[in-house]
């Protein structure tokens, strides 16, 4: 498997467009790989995960032609993760329609929703909605997938992350979740992967619905206790925003000596 980051960052992008903190004024000074678009990747060119409001950027930025992809998976229906107008792209008017694709879309119950109030016949759309609720196991497009239950949006709607695997290998996309619940931990026991990718959203801040530096290590100090990293495996860090983050050379100084690499837009891991 191929894995590209489209956007690594949390809700307001980093730098923040309308922000004029230390940490946005350095990004903006660096550029590089401190820019970056709000969270999504792509695998293999055919599954998507998440659809924000970057991702016409990302293609362009990136070079990319999603048309080939047939499958989606979308962690929860807040707007940096699932913008709708997206989907309204996919139409005749706006495509080439007949060669485009199904997209097989499976998020939680609020993302199929949304997606039929706005657009009522989805069909012109080239898009198929999938509800899937924590600890639900399916396939598509060759993938098996796993959703786990995200402490995240409490009260509010569901939040979801995944388990992808294809063939032998397999990966972990975990973002906009504080401390994993109990129910996820018991449901992770005994499952491995070659890539773990986990959100460190808050830097040194705190918010029990997101991870920050702390929060982050410890998981990722149990998770390799566990055993769920596989000989060789690969720990990341990726959702970032500028709040309580530094730009990422210094995130990197801070969590490459604990054996975590950090994320940033286009950053390429291949299974």
């Amino acid at each position: 498997m191929r894995i590209i980051f489209l956007g690594t960052a949390a809700a307001e992008g980093y730098p923040g467009i309308f922000c004029n903190c230390t940490h946005c004024n350095e990004a903006r000074a660096l550029g590089g790989k401190n820019i970056r678009f709000r969270s999504a990747a792509l695998v293999n060119n055919d599954l998507l995960i998440d659809f924000g409001p970057d991702l016409l950027a990302a293609a362009m930025r990136f070079n990319l032609n999603l048309s080939s992809v047939t499958t989606g998976l979308v962690t929860h229906a807040h707007s940096d993760h699932f913008y709708t107008s997206n989907f309204e792209m996919r139409s005749g008017s706006f495509t080439n329609h007949q060669t485009i694709p199904m997209l097989r879309l499976y998020g939680p119950t609020e993302v199929q929703q949304q997606l039929e109030k706005e657009f009522p016949n989805l069909t012109d759309f080239r898009t198929e909605p999938h509800t899937v609720h924590a600890f639900d196991r399916w396939t598509s497009g060759g993938y098996t997938f796993q959703a786990f239950h995200a402490h995240h949006a409490l009260g509010d709607l569901e939040a979801l992350f995944y388990s992808v695997e294809k063939d032998e290998h397999a990966f972990l996309y975990a973002t906009d979740t504080g401390a994993f619940p109990e129910d996820t931990w018991q449901a992770l026991m005994g499952k491995t992967f070659d890539v773990i990718i986990l959100e460190e959203t808050l830097g040194d801040g705190k918010y029990d619905q997101h991870m920050g530096f702390e929060s982050f290590l410890e998981h990722a100090d149990k998770m390799r206790s566990l055993g769920m990293l596989r000989p060789g495996g690969r720990f990341i860090a990726h959702h970032m925003s500028h709040s309580n983050n530094p730009v990422h050379e210094k995130i990197e100084a801070i969590l490459n000596p604990h054996g975590v690499e950090v994320a940033f837009d286009g950053m390429e891991i291949v299974l």
